[in-house]
This record gives C-alpha cells, structure tokens and sequence, in this order.
C-alpha cells in the first residue's frame, strides 16, 4: 500500500516534473524542423565544397608552381603537406568552442579568415623580392595558417548536427554535407582546371576567395548565430536523464582506457595517411606519368564519383540503421568499402600501365572511400553523443597528423626512388591495417 505524499513531498514532486518537461522542451527547441534541416545541410554542403577547394587548389595547381618557381618533389610534398600542420591545432579547441558557444559563430569566425588568406595566397610567392628560399617559406606559413583556421570547421559541423538533428538522421546528414569535400574536389578539378588553362595559377585562389565570402555572407544572414549555446540532444529526449547536456565533464579515465576509442583513432589516423596522399599526389602522378591526358578528366570524374557514391553510402547506412541493424555493425560493415577496398584499390595501381586503367583504378578508389562518412568519421556521435564536437575534434587531430606525414614522406620517397608504385604501396597497406582495426576493436555504442 503506498503512503500519500506529504506537501513536501508533492511539492518536491512537481517541480521535478516541471524541470524535466522544462529541459524536454528546451531540447526540442534545439531540434531543426525537416525544412529548417534540410536548408542547413545545403548550406554546410555548399561550404564543404568550398573549403575543400581552397584545400585542394594547391595540389591542382601545383605542377604550374613547379615550373615557375623549379620547386622539387621533397619541397613540393612539404608545401602541400604544411596545411596539415596547422590543422590538427584547432580540431580539439574548435569542437569544444562549438559546443560551448555554437557552432555556426565558430564557423563563421574562421571562414571570414581562411577565406582571406585563400584570396591573397597569389600574392605570397612575390612578396620576397625572388628569393626562392622566403618565397617556399611564405607560402608555406600562408598554407599553415590556413590549415589552423580551417581545422575549427568540421568539429563545428559535427557539433552543429549532434545538437540539431535527431539519432536516426545523423548519419545521412552528414553524409551528404560531407560529401561537398568530394564535390570541393571535384570543383576545383573542373572549374579551376579551366581557370587556370585560361588565367593562370592565381587567379584559381582568387575566384575561390570571392565564392567563401559570398557563401559567409550567406550563411550569417540565414543561418542560426542566435542559438549560441547549443546542448546536446537525443532522438529520445524523453527518456530517464532528458537534462543530460554537453557541460557536463568528459571522463577521461572511461575514454583513454576504452578500445572503441583507441580502434575509432587509429582507423582515422590510418585513413588520414591514405586519404591525403591519394587527394594531394593525383594530379602529379598524371602529369608525369600520363603527361598527354586531359588534367579535366583525372581531376574531375573520380571526385564526382565519390560525391555521389557518399551521398548514396549515406542513405544505405541510415536506412540500415532504421531496419533496426545495430551501429557497430553498420559502421563496420560500410567500412569494408572505405578502407579495405580503398587500400587495394591503390595496391593494384602497381599493376596498371594505361591511362584508362589507371583512372579507373582511381574512381574505384574514390568511390568506395565515399563510405567514409558513414563510418568512422560518425563515430564521435556514437561513442561520446554528449561530446560529439569535443570527441570529433580529438579523433580528427590524430586524422590531421598522418596526413601531413604522409604527404611529406610520399614527397621524399619520389624523390630518391622516383617510384610511384612503392608510394602507392605503402599507402594501401597503411588503409588496410587501419581497417584491421577498426574490425576488431570498433563500436557504435556509447563507451560511458
């Protein structure tokens, strides 16, 4: 038989219920309605293209600065590898910025300055009156600090759809506004191939330039700046702890002694090494070794294959997800194709000797790394939901570092051995193991 409550007790009672329908309406609040969604994810689509572009553009140009400034393959790898020194800086400061601040004022802030110094990287390589030493040294500190500015972007995506999109939705979402990093690729690859056949070299940074601020411009007079402290939010906001928020503190000891975590790093850090080296050598390796192809054709149709096929991998994992299969076994299996299949992709270029086969060994390359965003790269939103920004941040610094490695080390392998084939080697067995890793040790559920 229960005992009445006394008025205490009632009283208790009450406003424990008007907090928690308190905090469930709050958290509802931060939720974006489907069109308010779908407005911002092509909103983050179109800045992933451009900044993706401004990334890229170094790599397509490239073989032009090369002529012009007689820079060799070592001092090629390190300026392209430079921006990925700068990156990892702000990945963990940029998601937890995000999460405490909102994501969209983080965004913002560093797009007005990395746009800036994507507009005027022209003008760097001319400011040491021809000395080549100052000249390599200027555009490599522009590089850097671009690479600082723009490491805040994508732990700020993370953080922006863990806060506004529900669960289930997640995944898809940012599938496809990751996929603007293929279609950044792929932009650069046409319209500056174009660009700089007409125009020359510098002025590919300028026209990309010009489009980051209109799409800053846009983005701060549509976008959501006034939700400047976002908390994070589940699909089931009604459940027991409805009042969980992304203040509270990350325990450290569950995390660094978790292996999901140390699985979801290593996998990223191998994928890091491969993925950078595959984007920033490609249009060196067809310069030299197919030097009468069309530059629109190997810089162009694999990106638009992996922006398609992200977008597609995307859909599949969620409508998996809503099939009710688990998150380990999603994330696991769409992984097979971003990383073991990846990795042989660039194993079997040592085998091709035509144009033709050799670009189609490319687009099976980029096409299967598409599933990337619906694996490991959504493996903060699963393993921490309450500190996606901060733990995307932590695991992309780790992605950033390989990538400069590798970049760098690819550079002085072509210089001693000038052999493509042991490049592109090592990098496929670097993808391979990384996803040994993952097979094993991954999870798709919360480690804490």
């Amino acid at each position: 038989m229960s005992m009445p409550l006394n008025g205490l007790d009632q009283q208790k009672s009450l406003t424990s219920k008007e907090c928690s329908s308190k905090d469930i309406k709050i958290a509802s609040s931060q939720i974006w309605s489907p069109e308010r969604q779908a407005f911002m994810m092509w909103m983050y689509f179109a800045g992933s293209i451009i900044v993706y572009a401004s990334r890229t553009a170094m790599a397509l140009c490239m073989p032009e600065m090369y002529d012009e400034f007689g820079w060799d393959k070592r001092q090629q790898g390190l300026v392209m590898a430079c921006f990925l020194w700068g990156y990892p800086i702000t990945q963990i400061l940029g998601g937890y910025m995000a999460d405490r601040f909102g994501a969209e004022r983080v965004i913002l802030c560093a797009g007005v300055c990395w746009t800036t110094i994507t507009l005027f990287t022209p003008v760097f390589p001319y400011l040491s009156d021809g000395n080549q030493k100052s000249s390599l040294s200027l555009v490599i500190f522009s590089r850097m600090s671009q690479g600082v500015l723009q490491g805040m972007h994508y732990p700020s995506v993370m953080s922006a759809t863990g806060t506004h999109v529900v669960e289930t939705e997640r995944t898809q979402v940012y599938s496809l506004i990751s996929a603007g990093t293929h279609g950044g690729t792929l932009f650069t690859g046409l319209f500056g191939s174009i660009i700089l056949h007409h125009f020359g070299w510098g002025s590919v940074f300028n026209f990309l330039g010009v489009l980051g601020y209109i799409w800053i411009a846009l983005l701060y007079a549509h976008g959501d700046t006034k939700n400047h402290k976002p908390i994070s939010v589940k699909e089931n906001i009604s459940s027991e702890n409805p009042s969980k928020k992304a203040s509270k503190p990350l325990p450290w000891r569950k995390v660094l002694t978790a292996s999901p975590f140390w699985a979801m790093i290593l996998a990223h850090f191998a994928n890091g090494y491969s993925y950078f080296v595959f984007l920033f050598w490609l249009p060196s390796y067809f310069h030299e070794n197919h030097p009468h192809s069309q530059p629109w054709v190997y810089n162009v149709l694999p990106w638009l294959i992996s922006m398609v096929s992200a977008g597609l991998f995307g859909k599949l994992a969620t409508y998996f997800l809503k099939l009710g299969y688990s998150k380990t076994f999603t994330r696991k299996s769409f992984n097979v194709f971003a990383m073991l299949v990846f990795g042989m992709a660039l194993l079997c270029i040592s085998y091709s000797h035509s144009y033709q086969t050799t670009l189609f060994i490319f687009c099976v390359a980029a096409a299967s790394n598409g599933a990337y965003q619906s694996t490991v790269i959504m493996n903060p939103s699963d393993i921490a939901p309450d500190h996606t920004g901060f733990m995307f941040g932590v695991m992309n610094t780790f992605g950033a570092i390989p990538g400069f490695i590798g970049t760098y080390v690819s550079g002085a392998i072509l210089e001693m051995t000038s052999n493509w084939n042991l490049m592109y080697s090592v990098t496929g067995w670097v993808s391979i193991a990384g996803w040994a890793v993952f097979a094993y040790w991954g999870s798709g559920e919360p480690i804490f």
